[in-house]
Formats: C-alpha cells, sequence, structure tokens
C-alpha cells in the first residue's frame, strides 16, 4: 500500500481548500425499486418521472455538507450547475463556483467525467463525488490517481474499497484532511457488470487505484464474496436446518440477498434470486425479486413478518449495501426484534464490525447495540451493530 503525508507546509498553503464536488443525482435510486443499480440511466429516468423512483444522493449530499459546516469559510467547492452539485451547496450556504454545465436537461456519465477533468484542471485539493461503484469508475477515468477523491456513499454497487462508511464519516475524514492530518493511500475502484448482477452473478473487476485521505476504520473494505469451499457451503447448510426448523408457521418471511440467505431457500427446495429480495409463508416462495414498493404491499396483507438477513462479507454492513429494498419503511414495519441475521463464522472472522447504513440516520441508531447472529444448528454469537 502506497502512503503519502500531506505536510504541514502544504496543509498551511491550503488555507482556504479548494474542492470539487460531484453529484450522481441517480445513484442510488435503482435499490428501493430494485434494479441493483443505476447504470441504465433511462430507465432509472423513467422511473423517476413515473413517481416510483426516488432520488436519494442530494440527501447523503446534505448530510455530509451539514458535517463540515464549522469548515464553510474555509473552503471553497468547485462544482456543475443544477442538481450536479450547485444547488445544494447553494441551498447549504457554502462557497462554490460553477465550472461547468450539464450538457442536456438529465445529468450523464459524460457530464460527471467532464466535471471530474475541469476539477483537475482547476488544481482542485480534493475532489469529493456522491454516488456508487458507476460514479467512482467515471471519476477514476477522467482523473486516474492525479488527486486524492473522498468517496461518500450513495449509490446501490460499492464494491470499491475507496468509500467512506457513511456521509457524516466522510465529514470527519474531510475535517482532518483539511488540517493536513492525514496519510493519502491508494484504494480499489472495482466495476461490476450489471447485467450480469441483475442475473445472479457477481462479476467484478479492478479498474484502478484512486488516492483518498485515510482514517483509519472510517472507510469500507471491498466486498468479500462467500467462500465456494466444502466447509463454507455445509455451514451454511447448517445455518438453513436450523432457520428452516425454527420457522413459525403464518408467519411472512423476508428472504434477503446473497448466498448464505440462498441456501435456506436451498435447503427448503425454492428457487431463489440469489442478489434480490424474496418473499417466504409456510416454507413455500410466494414472491420474487421484490423491490420496496412490492415489499410493504405483501406486509400489510400479514400480521407477522420478520427478515431473513446476512452480513456482506469484509465490509460487515447489514441492511444499506446491495439489499436497499429493504428500506427504513420495510425495516420499521416488521420491528427490530423480528430482524434475523445469519452468517458463518468463516465470514465473521474476517469482518471486523457490523454496520447499518439504511439511509434513516434515526433508524440507524435504533439498530445500534448487540444483536444475535446464528452462526450454527446449536451456536449463536452476540455481536454488536456500531454507528
Amino acid at each position: 500500500m502506497n502512503t503519502t503525508k500531506i505536510s504541514a507546509a502544504a496543509s498551511s498553503a491550503i488555507g482556504n481548500l479548494v474542492v470539487g464536488l460531484i453529484i450522481n443525482p441517480i445513484a442510488g435510486v435503482g435499490g428501493r425499486i430494485g434494479f441493483k443499480g443505476s447504470d441504465d440511466a433511462d430507465a432509472i429516468w423513467s422511473k423517476i418521472e413515473d413517481g416510483e423512483g426516488k432520488k436519494v444522493s442530494n440527501e447523503r449530499a446534505k448530510r455530509f455538507l451539514k458535517s463540515i459546516e464549522n469548515l464553510k469559510n474555509a473552503t471553497s467547492f468547485l462544482c456543475f450547475n443544477d442538481e450536479m452539485g450547485e444547488a445544494v451547496l447553494a441551498e447549504m450556504g457554502f462557497n462554490h463556483s460553477v465550472i461547468g454545465k450539464i450538457k442536456d436537461t438529465k445529468p450523464s456519465r459524460e457530464d460527471t467525467k467532464k466535471a471530474a477533468k475541469l476539477i483537475l484542471e482547476k488544481d482542485a485539493d480534493l475532489l469529493i463525488f456522491i454516488g456508487g461503484d458507476g460514479t467512482a469508475c467515471d471519476v477514476f477515468e477522467a482523473i486516474k490517481d492525479k488527486i486524492p477523491v473522498l468517496a461518500v456513499p450513495s449509490g446501490v454497487k460499492m464494491h470499491s474499497a475507496c468509500f467512506a462508511l457513511s456521509p457524516e464519516i466522510a465529514g470527519e475524514i474531510f475535517k482532518q484532511f483539511h488540517n493536513g492530518q492525514l496519510n493519502i493511500i491508494e484504494r480499489e475502484v472495482m466495476d461490476i457488470d450489471e447485467e450480469a448482477f441483475r442475473a445472479g452473478r457477481v462479476s467484478a473487476e479492478l479498474r484502478g487505484m484512486v488516492k483518498i485521505p485515510y482514517l483509519t476504520a472510517s472507510f469500507q473494505g471491498g466486498k468479500m464474496a462467500s467462500a465456494s469451499t466444502f466447509d463454507e457451503k455445509h455451514d451454511q447448510r447448517v445455518i438453513a436446518e436450523r432457520i428452516s426448523d425454527d420457522m413459525d408457521r403464518d408467519t411472512f418471511y423476508i428472504l434477503g440477498s446473497g448466498t448464505t440467505c440462498k441456501a435456506v431457500a436451498d435447503y427448503l427446495k425454492l428457487e431463489k434470486t440469489l442478489l434480490g429480495i424474496d418473499a417466504l409463508y409456510n416454507r413455500k416462495l410466494i414472491a420474487k425479486d421484490l423491490n420496496e414498493k412490492q415489499l410493504l404491499e405483501l406486509l400489510e396483507q400479514y400480521s407477522k413478518s420478520k427478515i431473513i438477513v446476512t452480513v456482506i462479507g469484509n465490509q460487515g454492513f447489514i441492511f444499506g449495501r446491495g439489499n436497499q429494498q429493504l428500506s427504513p419503511a420495510v425495516i420499521r414495519k416488521v420491528g427490530k426484534k423480528n430482524i434475523i441475521l445469519i452468517a458463518t463464522v468463516s465470514k465473521l472472522e474476517k469482518t471486523e464490525r457490523l454496520r447499518v447504513d439504511t439511509g434513516d440516520i434515526e433508524l440507524d441508531k435504533e439498530l445500534h447495540g448487540f444483536i444475535r447472529v446464528v452462526t450454527s444448528y446449536h451456536e449463536d454469537l452476540l455481536m454488536r451493530i456500531e454507528d
């Protein structure tokens, strides 16, 4: 891992930090509607216009900016017009200069690349972007590793290791970068094949390395897929047997994504959507690949409900990474006490902390604390969901 240090002289020279900001307005929209990504921009904009898709990146940007309000007078932002940066910076009262305009009425990937190149040309000290893996790839294509970037998570697919854990933690990283207190290290940018992802296959490619200001325990790791070893599959099957035997009658079960959850369906001889959210009732599959709206409609039909979900290996996220269909509204409807968390011991050994990033700060706080993790037929682990 290559590192460099911001010198005291450089920090002093920075004084009024010049920072580029790029907001991908459709990042994360695909999550709750079950698209598993937002790469198909035309389809996403169509869903937004129909009222089904909801933009989330603007609120994530506001959360980040709110956390750095004390640096308003010491930071000058460079941005594109309208919802790519100008609108939220103006609303939050930050100094900013519009250095370019969106080509058409709807921001595109080409606008992101153009903005990143102009920010580089303006000699910005840092480039901040709000988005997911697709945005990270576009930014990397434009600037490579020429200036540090700070990635605020707002996507559906966030397999890259350059993302801060949350907008607020991104704010803390920014504050310490502003003071010249952080090392600059390299982190991976991953490109995920979204069509394969929708079909239930994770096909990831390393696109390159970006430089980031590094604060210990503030960035997610790259997503780690479950091992395909005999022992891992055996442990998943044992967990599945336990879950099956413990299932209550006349209870609506929401089965999350991933291979550990799929093992539950396999044990029940049901066809599971590997990377989607499915529904069971009395050990039968009643609906597949559900989005937030469909889940909420089904929840109205059943008096008892539970969520079965697993942990993203290495990252530790339970909610908010790749399963945004399990929205704050869905989680609140089911209730904290009805969340069943399952994971193999080998996955937990590679997972330092459990985390949630639902998009609802108050719900995240409610979910913090100890939770029981089913790890085998007769064994549970008590782990803490941390902020």
